[in-house]
């Protein structure tokens, strides 16, 4: 299989489950490589209904080999980006916006990482509209890997937290 045989597409409510166990497939893996023995994170318990409304609601981009998605990354308009403030320093970035992207279950099943295919999905992604001034994610800290890959797409470590148990990023590309 080459990159050229897989199609990039938004994903429908119909391919909520498979979406679903793509995620908690990498998942599993984040967490392994993050150092996270909790279980803190939300994308390992989502229903195929929680999935199907956030593929509803926003932009919930894959790359499918056939009908199976070997990846997938979501971005959602956010009007009140304070909502993901935390301390002095993040309210302070985030005041200057009005509203920005925000970047969800970006996942790459295991077979095809380090492909390039994480790349190509936030690529595209970055170009959607709600990639506009200011786009944000967060991620685990101590996964060094993850947080390369983002400082190589722009992005910068605003702040990080500890409310879930480990350290927790915010990361901004400012535009």
């Amino acid at each position: 299989m080459t990159d050229k045989e897989l199609e990039l597409r938004l994903a429908t409510a119909e391919d909520a489950g498979s979406v679903r166990d793509l995620v908690r497939s990498a998942m599993r893996h984040y967490r392994e490589e993050s150092g996270i023995v909790n279980d803190t994170l939300e994308s390992l318990s989502e229903s195929v209904e929680s999935v199907r409304h956030r593929i509803e609601k926003n932009k919930c981009l894959c790359l499918f080999d056939g009908d199976k998605p070997l990846g997938t990354i979501t971005i959602s308009l956010c009007s009140t980006p304070m909502k993901y403030s935390f301390s002095k320093k993040s309210s302070n970035f985030l005041a200057h916006y009005t509203s920005c992207g925000y970047i969800s279950r970006f996942a790459v099943a295991d077979e095809v990482r380090k492909t390039g295919l994480g790349s190509r999905l936030m690529d595209e992604v970055l170009t959607y509209e709600e990639a506009s001034d200011l786009v944000i994610l967060h991620t685990a800290v101590p996964n060094k890997s993850m947080c390369e890959f983002y400082y190589s797409k722009g992005f910068i470590l605003v702040d990080s937290e500890t409310s879930r148990g480990y350290e927790r990023g915010l990361f901004a590309l400012v535009r």
